[in-house]
């Protein structure tokens, strides 16, 4: 059995306070509310983008498109003016010029309606290019958002992280003057519960421990030499008795 003397045993309450109040430093770094928004921004920013480049994909699709009609229309314009150049030139038989006017009247229907068909086409583009637009504004946005947020989160992190480090520093102090084994069966208890090294123990009350020491356990308690370092066998504590 571990011996140590009871002044020793009660700075044990104080290293369990400081070990808990890491602990809740830690925990508030993690779910820090500005976290849970930054996660939310970047979803938004990365459905926004996914937005985005499908917008952009049907963008260039659709200028594609534009500019096969365009260059549909040119051909047809560059080969109604060669027929109106011959029909218009010497040496041609009134049979011909009927036929190639005819072709002219022709080749400028389907120029009306690849025309047509240009700005309807036009008008999808610039369509789309206002889709593709806005949700670049919207990403623009919401990543200037982002940024707020994170410096917001650093100033948090800044805080949290200087305050751990003056507990940690009281906290190595503290350890330092108390005993090697006392410390190290305080650590490996810890570890056990995962968080709780020790409690006080007022006579036959705990404070603050959400169990209570059986009848069996309080008389071993009471029969134990007062430097004696108890630890629960049914709660794996350290019970550091205060009178």
């Amino acid at each position: 059995m571990l011996r140590a003397a009871r002044e020793d045993q009660r700075q044990l309450l104080e290293l369990q306070n400081l070990d808990s109040r890491l602990a809740r430093l830690a925990h508030e770094r993690r779910t820090l509310p500005v976290l849970g928004e930054i996660r939310s921004l970047q979803t938004q920013v990365a459905d926004a983008e996914d937005e985005r480049i499908r917008a952009a994909t049907r963008l260039g699709d659709l200028r594609r498109e534009l500019t096969r009609v365009e260059d549909d229309v040119e051909q047809i314009r560059q080969r109604s003016a060669r027929y109106q150049a011959r029909a218009q030139g010497a040496g041609v038989s009134a049979k011909d010029a009927a036929a190639m006017q005819q072709e002219i009247a022709l080749l400028a229907d389907r120029t009306a309606v690849l025309e047509d068909a240009e700005l309807e086409q036009m008008e999808l583009v610039e369509e789309a290019e206002g889709q593709v637009a806005v949700l670049q504004e919207r990403i623009a946005g919401l990543e200037a958002r982002i940024a707020e947020r994170v410096v917001a989160r650093d100033a948090e992190f800044t805080r949290i992280d200087g305050l751990s480090a003056e507990v940690a520093e009281r906290r190595q102090g503290l350890a330092a003057r108390l005993p090697a084994d006392l410390v190290g069966l305080y650590d490996d208890v810890r570890a056990t519960t995962g968080g709780l090294g020790a409690v006080a123990l007022h006579g036959s009350r705990l404070e603050g421990a959400s169990f209570e020491l059986s009848l069996t356990e309080l008389a071993d308690i009471k029969a134990a030499p007062e430097d004696a370092v108890l630890v629960s066998e049914d709660h794996d504590v350290i019970l550091v008795r205060m009178d």
